[in-house]
């Protein structure tokens, strides 16, 4: 393969900038006319703004420089005058208002390098009204607030934010208007048996604004009141698999114990098994007997399982036939003129392919100790499994071209090459295949895992509030 290298002149940089200059001013010029015409028309806005593209376009526009001060501040003075008209009319908000305007466009050119001068009548009244406004609103909103119109109030702090967010005690005053509502929400939740609810809307409340009143102690209490305390009993066994169900056991209390779940606490289980003789000899006595009156725990998780087997397949094994792909160069004797012949040598190459997997039931139940109700309950079926399907081919595997042959040394009708990127594709693809399966104990844990994730994901996603 041959690489060629271009060596590009700095005057072709120069030539190119000089383009690109002289491209902009071109548009610099045309929308410099443009504006020239909308001033003859009187309209010194939209003049304005075309001036101001045609200067941002080219700054060394004379023309369009002069002819931007000039509409800008024709402009600028008008908005002014509506600032002073609004003042005549006692209009202390719209004074403000219109006068933020004058100061937003004042600014607007001001970033281009114009600057324009604001008419001292209009900032006197801005600086008279400005303070009027702000206490009038401030004592509007101070009463919404006390009329628990959370909302409107907000609206109107906000308002004052904007203008001037040092304005005396208006910090405190928002943070009422944001909070309040948040904390009163929380607090019918809470009194309501809500708990779940009350939590999140005081962790709302505390994370977006703040310790509030007494926020913390309230989600905490809801915390506390609307924690389900759960004791794990020995789960039954019905498989060959020895001790498996000690390990789900173990990994279920791991993850229960994890803190994701706030709502979710395990408790000491060392009594459980006595608890549940007791109950069930009472219940054969018929009488009353509650495990909740003699643990901690307000539920009981019990799970079987009922079946766990793991599968460990044989290393299977094909002879296949194929082709190995040659180029061979041919000198011809007499012209000694060179060409290229692709020759096809019959081969053999291995295909191999193994599973292994596991499969596995689990019935779990999450029953209340003290109402002996059922809260959750349900199969977990898994069936993990891991397969390798490779080929192995001794000599140059990217030559390797699929087909059959009938024999070796003969060539017969029924052979058949499948030089075609389609049928060579697979066949790639089996060669560089990974060829290390995944050991039959690493899906035993996987499936023991996925049982106790799915478990302790139905307890944690149990919700006496829904």
């Amino acid at each position: 393969m041959q690489i060629y290298s271009v060596r590009i002149k700095p005057v072709f940089f120069i030539f190119l900038l000089i383009i690109l200059a002289t491209g902009q001013a071109c548009t610099s010029k045309r929308l410099a006319k443009q504006a020239s015409n909308l001033e003859d028309a009187g309209l010194y806005e939209m003049a304005a703004e075309h001036y101001l593209k045609s200067f941002r376009s080219n700054q060394r526009n004379i023309e369009a420089a002069t002819g931007l001060r000039r509409t800008a501040q024709r402009t600028l003075e008008s908005r002014a005058i509506m600032v002073n008209q609004a003042w005549l009319e006692g209009d202390d908000r719209e004074t403000v208002y219109r006068y933020l305007e004058v100061l937003d466009y004042h600014q607007k050119i001001g970033s281009a390098g114009i600057q324009l001068s604001i008419p001292g009548q209009a900032r006197t009244n801005y600086q008279e009204a400005k303070p009027r406004f702000l206490d009038n609103t401030f004592e509007e909103a101070r009463l919404l607030l006390e009329e628990e119109s959370f909302n409107r109030a907000e609206s109107l702090f906000l308002e004052i934010n904007r203008i001037d967010p040092d304005y005396q005690d208006l910090s405190r005053y928002m943070r009422v208007s944001r909070s309040e509502p948040l904390y009163r929400t929380g607090t019918d939740q809470l009194n309501s048996g809500f708990y779940r609810r009350a939590y999140q809307t005081f962790t709302t409340l505390l994370n977006n604004h703040g310790a509030y009143k007494d926020a913390r102690e309230l989600r905490e209490d809801a915390l506390k009141k609307g924690r389900l305390t759960v004791a794990i009993a020995d789960f039954e066994n019905r498989t060959r698999q020895r001790n498996i169900h000690e390990l789900i056991k173990s990994r279920i209390t791991a993850e229960l114990s994890s803190g994701s779940n706030p709502f979710i606490q395990v408790v000491d289980d060392r009594n459980i098994n006595a608890f549940l003789k007791e109950q069930q000899m009472a219940a054969r006595l018929g009488s009353e007997m509650k495990v909740g009156h003699l643990m901690a725990a307000k539920a009981l998780l019990t799970g079987e399982l009922t079946s766990f087997e793991i599968r460990e397949g044989r290393l299977q094994q094909t002879e296949k036939r194929a082709y190995l792909k040659e180029e061979i160069e041919i000198v011809d004797g007499v012209t000694r003129e060179k060409t290229t012949r692709t020759v096809y040598h019959k081969v053999t190459y291995v295909e191999y392919s193994r599973e292994n997997s596991a499969s596995g039931s689990f019935r779990y139940q999450l029953s209340s100790t003290e109402t002996g109700a059922i809260l959750a309950s349900g199969v977990i079926e898994l069936s993990p499994s891991d397969k390798v399907n490779y080929a192995v081919f001794d000599g140059e595997p990217d030559k390797l071209v699929p087909g059959h042959w009938e024999e070796r040394n003969r060539d017969s009708p029924k052979d058949n090459i499948r030089d075609e990127a389609r049928h060579i594709r697979p066949l790639q693809n089996l060669l560089s295949a990974r060829q290390e399966i995944r050991p039959a104990g690493s899906l035993r844990n996987e499936l023991a895992e996925g049982i106790a994730s799915a478990v302790s994901q139905a307890v944690n996603d149990h919700n006496p509030e829904q």
